[in-house]
């Protein structure tokens, strides 16, 4: 899909920025991150929840740990100021987007 030119006004806004402050487990592998969500010059509180979703010995790098993590929430993408001032945005990306990020880390033990 090809967005409306200037939805995140970039040039002016390069950055969207998470800043973790609180982790919350639910159960073995499901986590709550809770934090601040800037983007473009709005700041908002989220609670993001996420999940383990498998993890393993690195199989090419021994003494290394994988894990694969798994987020989906959804946000309300006026209260950022993201697409407002076009009409038309609306006819192309509906208010509440869908998030999805998934994951792979590793570390060293």
């Amino acid at each position: 899909m090809c967005l409306p030119r200037g939805l995140f006004t970039a040039e002016k806004y390069p950055e969207i920025k998470f800043v973790s402050t609180k982790f919350e487990k639910k159960s073995a592998t499901e986590f709550i991150v809770h934090g601040d969500l800037h983007i473009k010059d709005v700041t908002k509180k989220v609670a993001i929840p996420f999940e383990i979703t498998g993890q393993m010995e690195h199989p090419m790098m021994k003494g290394t740990k994988l894990i694969g993590l798994s987020f989906n929430t959804s946000l309300n993408r006026t209260d950022y100021k993201v697409g407002t001032r076009n009409w038309a945005t609306k006819m192309v990306v509906g208010d509440n987007v869908d998030i999805e990020i998934n994951m792979e880390l590793n570390r060293k033990e």
